[in-house]
């Protein structure tokens, strides 16, 4: 028997002076069901520590998007 799932892909990524700084991807199940899976990398340690105020600002503004796609979904079951 088949089960076909249909999920949503979010991805992000943090840059500063052109340089990324962390990566985020989200995947979102459309069915309802469980809460979105959110994963986060720092791909410049360096220029994180030195960016952190504006790095966590990013990751906060990415983790708001998916909080608002999750809802979307709840209202149209």
């Amino acid at each position: 028997m088949l089960t076909v799932n249909k999920n949503i892909t979010l991805n992000g990524t943090s840059v500063i002076d052109g340089v990324q700084v962390a990566y985020m991807s989200a995947n979102i199940s459309t069915d309802g069901g469980n809460g979105a899976n959110v994963n986060k990398t720092i791909t410049n340690q360096e220029v994180y520590s030195a960016n952190k105020t504006q790095v966590r600002a990013d990751i906060a503004e990415f983790e708001t998007k998916v909080y608002e796609i999750e809802d979307e979904i709840s209202a149209e079951s």
